[in-house]
């Protein structure tokens, strides 16, 4: 599959035309293009969220997705191997958190979490990371947050090209090329990348096999004017994926006899797509827009004998019609005052087992948002969802936000909402023959939250920090039992609860410093803690620009405390994992303007740690990468 992605891509790169896009660039930087049905301006936006540029993650030799994420506030990421990967935000589920590229859901319909593992950064323009509830704009799964992943567009007229490759320590390798051309009638965006991850012994024993895998994407992103006012688009996302993994020993007494050295396999294929249509109406006052999309994930595991172990299919379809309106002005462009109404219908289907039963299930969704400025310094964002399922209770969800600038350049940002979480799939439906059953009787999970938090810029607006408090409340968490046979909803009210602070400051004209830290307090109902959720989190990095400002250099500290995980043996008893401080070092160079140089060694000291019970983490490693673009 591997190969069939990359002849395609090639072909695909020979036969794009001339094509690209009527209007100007638009600096996403001022903006939080995920933010509301339509894009809200940073500084007048009243949640919390996360930019991350593609820049910043090229400076700094960020290879994955994961490794980008994990410097963020709220977040906490757990790895068990090179093809698994779960992101949490606030102390919420893996599958609390939506993820979206290229506006396209992204998370699988089985379990409803995405596979982050090898996600390159190659072709990514940016990640914003969207905290609290977001069901009225993004549905069910978008309790905690939205991570939202869009990537690189055609920035100037004119047909280019970027190409990269990186080699590293465990044989990993890989390469990425892409084309984008912009013209008077729309834009072509093509890329593709492949990187094998050589992995390392999960095992810890350091006589096992290490964990491989290998990940290829194709992307093709398009755009059209047919007239003034009225144009057309397309995504079109393929990626297969293909890993080792061992066995695990359910009658192990300690997490170093936990995991057993098998020459396991695993393929997973993803297919994302997006068209869309878009029209201006009563002079620009109006913009309707009507998106079709869907995704379909395929997961098989193979025995040593190649002998096909579980798979799953999943796939979603979905259906968005979507009005903007000028309530204030003639033009959506000139307007303190917006509103948006939407109506959506979502189709799923799950699939345990070739020829095996087809679960399906639907909901239409009507919403209404308010974006607006009351005063110069108040902004507002307000909005309201019924969802109407055809297999659970019709919802309704809501939230509310504000940003208050203060004239001494503090801003004040608060929001609160509620949000829903239909159960997945697998929890409903999934089956393994001896171990787990699905509970078709299980209901959506609810929750009701808000935070608070201040940006207070200082040193001359050298600096600023960034300090939020978040509450949230869960009603009917759905936990499986502790050998994990079964899942069922929890009575009474879970909580999570903590505190996220930013700060970034620079220090002279070539040294920059940024700070983290996160503090999540998360229980059940019944007063447990919840497992992978860090109470204590800090990431402090310092850069400092060299040679003349054509290098750079980042020294980046990660400590987590207080992580706890529940031990798959024995017992199953929840113990905390030993405390750990991973350090990075990365390094940029600009050969010429067209061309760089990016160097990255990540846990420098080798710390020995886990982030998963009887999952070694990985590491020291080193990479080398070169970037040119023309």
């Amino acid at each position: 599959m591997t190969h069939k992605l990359i002849t395609a891509g090639a072909v695909l790169a020979a036969t794009i035309p001339a094509a690209a896009a009527a209007q100007d660039v638009i600096v996403l930087d001022r903006i939080v293009a995920s933010g509301g049905f339509t894009p809200i301006e940073a500084q007048t936006y009243g949640r919390s969220y996360s930019i991350l540029t593609g820049e910043e993650m090229e400076q700094k030799g960020l290879r994955t997705v994961q490794e980008a994420i994990r410097t963020l506030p709220g977040v906490a990421v757990s790895q068990t191997d090179p093809y698994n990967t779960q992101v949490r935000i606030r102390g919420g589920e893996g599958n609390h958190v939506l993820v979206l590229i290229d506006g396209v859901a992204a998370t699988a319909g089985d379990n409803g979490e995405y596979y982050f593992s090898g996600l390159q950064t190659a072709d990514i323009e940016r990640i914003e990371l969207l905290r609290g509830p977001q069901s009225v704009l993004y549905g069910a799964n978008a309790m905690t947050g939205v991570i939202s992943i869009i990537t690189k567009r055609a920035a100037q007229p004119g047909t280019s090209y970027e190409a990269g490759t990186v080699a590293g320590t465990d044989g990993t390798y890989g390469a990425d090329f892409a084309l984008r051309t912009r013209g008077a009638a729309g834009e072509l965006n093509f890329s593709v990348q492949s990187r094998h991850d050589g992995g390392y012994d999960v095992s810890g024993d350091d006589g096992g096999d290490d964990d491989s895998s290998t990940r290829s994407t194709i992307n093709l992103t398009g755009r059209t004017a047919f007239a003034s006012g009225i144009e057309a688009g397309f995504t079109l996302r393929a990626t297969t994926q293909d890993y080792d993994f061992d066995d695990t020993n359910y009658a192990a007494t300690d997490a170093d006899s936990y995991i057993v050295d098998t020459d396991n396999t695993g393929d997973r294929d993803e297919l994302f797509a997006s068209v869309w249509a878009e029209a201006e109406a009563m002079g620009g006052r109006m913009r309707n827009r009507l998106t079709f999309s869907g995704n379909d994930i395929d997961t098989k595991t193979y025995d040593p004998a190649d002998v096909l172990t579980s798979q799953s299919d999943s796939s979603r379809r979905a259906a968005q019609a979507r009005l903007s309106y000028a309530l204030d002005a003639p033009a959506l462009g000139q307007a303190r005052h917006i509103l948006n109404a939407v109506a959506e219908h979502e189709y799923l289907t799950f699939r345990r087992a070739s020829g095996g039963t087809e679960y399906d299930r639907r909901m239409n969704s009507v919403a209404l948002e308010y974006q607006g400025e009351v005063t110069d310094a108040l902004n507002v964002q307000a909005g309201v969802r019924r969802d109407f399922n055809s297999d659970f209770e019709d919802a309704t969800s809501w939230n509310i936000a504000a940003s208050y600038a203060f004239a001494s350049g503090a801003r004040l940002h608060t929001s609160a909402g509620k949000a829903v979480v239909n159960p997945s799939m697998y929890e409903l439906y999934g089956y393994s023959p001896g171990f787990y059953t699905g509970n078709p009787d299980l209901n959506p999970e609810e929750s009701v939250g808000f935070d608070i938090g201040i940006e207070l810029p200082f040193a001359g607006g050298r600096g600023l920090v960034d300090v939020t408090y978040f509450h949230e409340d869960l009603e009917d968490e759905i936990v499986y039992t502790p050998s994990f046979t079964s899942a069922d909803n929890l009575d009474g009210t879970s909580k999570r609860r903590g505190v996220e602070l930013a700060a970034s400051y620079e220090v002279t004209p070539v040294l920059d410093m940024a700070l983290s830290y996160t503090y999540t307090d998360a229980e059940t109902a019944t007063g447990t803690v919840e497992v992978r959720r860090p109470e204590h989190q800090v990431g402090l990095e310092a850069t400092l620009a060299v040679l003349d400002g054509r290098g750079s250099v980042s020294l980046g500290l990660r400590h987590v405390a207080g992580n706890f995980d529940t031990q798959d043996w024995g017992a199953y008893a929840t113990e905390e994992l030993p405390d750990y401080t991973v350090a990075t070092l990365s390094g940029h160079y600009a050969l010429s303007d067209r061309a760089e140089l990016v160097a990255r060694i990540e846990n420098l000291t080798d710390e020995d740690y886990s982030e998963v019970w009887g999952y070694e983490a990985a590491g020291r490693s080193a990479y080398l990468g070169l970037r040119a673009r023309w």
